[in-house]
């Protein structure tokens, strides 16, 4: 059949994306060669913390470094909020754009609401510190912090994976954490430099999110200049806010453990837990890049690709089942040495923080099919039930164990998590597969069915019509190919 070459919705590329994932088929090869890219680039990214980690140890100390990780915990939540699900929301909309004008209306959208998002979270965050006679001491951190996050929040992650530029997101990440580093080791000498290591902490982010849009804006031209109204800001909003409760539970397995520690228990037991946490989280960030450049390839329809989905799910699970053993099996004799005999007690942390790792790989896997067939109120129910749980079990264990208690409370949590994605995907697929959404009727969930209204679920459609532009009524698929058996699908599907 023949296409439609409207303006508008030309499917063609352009140079930018040509050389993108989102075209033609994936090989497993393709897919293995990215994720491996990406992979090694969080891996290199993450020698800043855990080379921070242990110089941080020795120079500041563990009661100052408690009070450092008890900040970075509580920036972490204005970042989880700031990013508000837009990491694999925004990156799906990224993937499935017919034209550059519609991936440039969800760049500016997507940029100005995580501002207004700084602007209200940031705003609370500072009136907290200021009212709070424990952190007041410390408000030019928190200050720095946030400024640089600001900064940090502007970096493009899912419209660098979403256009296939794989390689240059790699490389600044692992770059600015390096830079970083350097200027961590040359000016932190003590207690009182605790503002300068909060400013390195943060700085990488920030760092890539400067260099990305010079590149993007002078080199790459991925991106045109749109028109921007509020419709599209709240438009953002609202088709990221399921993820956004469902990284809920994010918020709680993550940052609210050295938050709620520091609360119930003192700035030793934050320390503790906190040394342990980088470890898991190092490989946590790692697989964590991997997955969102495994999105695009998950929306994807066709034999072909239900074997690379099956590939890359396996691939998951076994990755973060071999890194929780390995972190199991080596913590006993690596944390004393690389983190000093003071900081022992942070094995069992370590330990336990290894078998909740393997959860956290069934659960990223499901989740990440879930996410690709627009199922993001189910995401957001499991998620915000398993949130619940480790708060309601965090509290009183980190209160009577301390950090080994979190420990404990985050492995369980996790493995209740898994659970629950292994009975939803259980249940769908005896519902009939991945395609049937949460609302068997068709709607915002449903990335087959057509929705009723095209323009509430498309401002760019709207918004040609009025302007009298030509509309296809085929929507593209991912890889710029177009249905034609179907009515009208939603831009973000």
């Amino acid at each position: 059949m023949r296409e439609d070459t409207s303006p508008t919705d030309e499917p063609a590329r352009d140079a930018s994306v040509a050389e993108g994932a989102v075209e033609g088929e994936d090989s497993t090869r393709k897919v293995g060669s990215d994720a491996l890219v990406v992979g090694l680039g969080y891996l290199a990214s993450f020698a800043y913390p855990l080379v921070s980690l242990p110089f941080l140890t020795r120079v500041v100390g563990v009661v100052p470094l408690g009070h450092l990780m008890f900040a970075l915990a509580v920036l972490q939540v204005v970042i989880y909020v700031i990013d508000f699900g837009f990491g694999m929301s925004a990156l799906r909309r990224i993937a499935v754009a017919g034209s550059r004008e519609e991936r440039s209306l969800v760049v500016v959208s997507t940029l100005a609401a995580k501002a207004l998002l700084w602007v209200v979270s940031g705003g609370v965050l500072i009136g907290i510190v200021l009212l709070a006679p424990q952190l007041r001491e410390y408000w030019a951190m928190y200050l720095v912090g946030l400024l640089a996050i600001g900064v940090g929040a502007m970096y493009p992650t899912w419209l660098l994976q979403g256009t296939g530029r794989v390689k240059a997101f790699a490389l600044l990440t692992a770059t600015s954490r390096l830079v970083a580093l350097v200027f961590l080791v040359l000016t932190v000498r003590g207690p009182e430099d605790l503002v300068l290591a909060m400013l390195w902490q943060q700085l990488p982010l920030a760092l890539s999110a400067l260099t990305s849009w010079l590149m993007i804006w002078r080199v790459w031209h991925s991106v045109q200049r749109v028109p921007l109204r509020f419709a599209d800001v709240t438009e953002a909003l609202r088709d990221s806010f399921p993820l956004f409760v469902s990284n809920a539970s994010g918020i709680i397995l993550g940052s609210s453990n050295s938050v709620v520690l520091g609360v119930v228990a003192t700035p030793t037991q934050v320390a503790f837990f906190g040394a342990a946490e980088r470890f898991s989280n190092a490989v946590r960030g790692v697989m964590r890049g991997v997955v969102d450049v495994m999105l695009p390839r998950m929306t994807r329809e066709g034999e072909h690709a239900a074997h690379l989905q099956r590939v890359i799910t396996i691939g998951l699970i076994g990755i973060y089942a071999l890194a929780g053993l390995a972190l199991i099996l080596t913590a006993p004799w690596f944390v004393p040495w690389y983190l000093g005999a003071e900081m022992a007690p942070a094995v069992p942390v370590t330990q336990l923080l290894g078998v909740a790792l393997a959860f956290v790989g069934l659960t990223q896997s499901l989740q990440l099919r879930a996410t690709a067939a627009h199922r993001f109120r189910q995401v957001a129910r499991i998620s915000v039930l398993g949130a619940i749980v480790h708060l309601a079990l965090v509290l009183p264990a980190g209160w009577l164990w301390g950090a080994v208690g979190a420990g404990i409370a985050v492995a369980v949590s996790d493995g209740l998590l898994a659970a629950m994605f292994v009975v939803d995907h259980l249940m769908l697929r005896r519902r009939g597969g991945e395609g049937a959404g949460d609302d068997p009727e068709g709607g915002e969930d449903d990335p087959v069915m057509p929705t009723r209204n095209p323009d509430a679920a498309d401002p760019l459609h709207g918004r040609r019509r009025d302007e009298g532009v030509p509309v296809s009524s085929r929507a593209p698929t991912a890889g710029g190919r177009h249905r034609a058996d179907i009515g009208p699908l939603p831009l973000d599907t």
